[in-house]
């Protein structure tokens, strides 16, 4: 089986596109100039803000409830690239002294190891609503160089119709066991959430997750590699694989999930949040940001709480700030990953162990990949 060491895709990442060629040529020509001229000042007068969007549902909703609005309130212009991996553009445009992006979203791990490539947050300038959702945020998710604006939820998600028996998968042990819980499984490719549900179901409790045993992780992967139908790369995979019955049982992205069940409560598929993983993703703006003033104005936008229950509401990607899910419709947050119910039983994924160094000077997350590539190309 051939493998390949992917990036590991947004909650809803859709092929990149290209912004107009003319627009991006401007664009690039303008910030040289500015940068070549000191015109620090000229930009931060300018009508416009460019940031990262992730596409689909998501960036839909982002557009119809936050930047279009925006821009009628403040007459500044959003524009949007959509991009999957935001910290290597980020690191490019920096080192390269042409800052395009204003605002950009990037793993956990990514804010300490990017630290040289991004510019304080200067949280005192956000609105005193947007101040108020920063203050209920958890404390990891506030840091100088960027803010967690979503939660993300990994969880294993079955079929009912896969188990007439009406006995269902709820840990990571009756994932593995295909005995008792038969069916085809599917799994993401790549290191991240798989070694932890491999540990769990060797017998792992959650305190005892990290550091990584990566061989003993390893053994168990090659046990459960036979019934795995599917290594997914992206994140619409693993649901429609349970949907079309070629899998029982998978590890899947929440978000698609909770949508899925927003729109038709009768649909097949569940998912348990004991031994789920929830993450943050950060947005954090790069060093020499050409509109600084104007995305500190749309941080407060987005950190309005009012606003930020109807964005998730509409995409089911909460905002993992309490204000937030105060404010939004108790019949839509049941699925959020900042629920007091999720944050009971989920674990919470550790980004700095797995950007840490590895034995073979890499970080963990390379090293795991590539000791599952491997593993799955054997």
């Amino acid at each position: 089986m051939k493998t390949q060491n992917a990036a590991q895709p947004r909650p809803e990442a859709l092929p990149r596109v290209q912004r107009h060629p003319l627009r991006q040529a401007l664009l690039s020509v303008a910030i040289a100039v500015g940068t070549l001229c000191g015109a620090g000042a000229a930009w931060s007068q300018s009508r416009e803000v460019v940031i990262q969007d992730p596409g689909g549902t998501y960036g839909e909703g982002l557009r119809r409830l936050v930047y279009d609005p925006f821009t009628k309130d403040t007459g500044i212009k959003v524009l949007t690239v959509q991009e999957a991996r935001g910290g290597p553009r980020i690191k490019a445009q920096v080192e390269a002294r042409r800052t395009e992006w204003d605002l950009g979203f990037i793993f956990d791990q990514e804010v300490s190891q990017l630290d040289a490539y991004l510019a304080d947050i200067d949280y005192r300038k956000l609105s005193p609503e947007a101040q108020k959702t920063v203050a209920s945020l958890p404390r990891e998710a506030v840091r100088p160089k960027g803010v967690a604006l979503q939660v993300i939820g990994v969880a294993l998600v079955y079929n009912k119709e896969a188990f007439p028996s009406k006995k269902y998968p709820k840990t990571w042990a009756d994932f593995w066991n295909v005995k008792d819980f038969p069916g085809k499984r599917c799994l993401p490719q790549w290191s991240r959430f798989v070694f932890e549900s491999a540990l769990l179901a060797d017998g792992v409790t959650p305190d005892k997750l990290y550091p990584v045993d990566f061989d003993r992780a390893l053994r168990k992967i090659a046990e459960i590699k036979p019934h795995v139908v599917k290594w997914w790369l992206t994140n619409s995979q693993a649901p429609q694989l349970l949907l079309d019955g070629e899998a029982s049982a998978c590890l899947s992205y929440t978000g698609p999930v909770a949508r899925l069940k927003k729109e038709d409560a009768n649909a097949p598929l569940e998912m348990t949040w004991d031994q789920a993983f929830t993450y943050y993703d950060f947005f954090s703006i790069p060093k020499n940001a050409p509109h600084p003033d104007a995305v500190l104005q749309l941080l407060s936008y987005r950190l309005d709480a009012q606003r930020a229950a109807r964005v998730a509401e509409a995409t089911s990607v909460a905002l993992p700030s309490p204000r937030v899910y105060d404010a939004a419709d108790p019949k839509l947050r049941d699925y959020w990953t900042n629920s007091p119910e999720v944050e009971k039983k989920a674990i919470k994924w550790n980004a700095d162990f797995w950007g840490a160094k590895a034995k073979d000077g890499t970080t963990n997350e390379e090293y795991g990949q590539r000791k599952l590539n491997e593993l799955l190309g054997g």
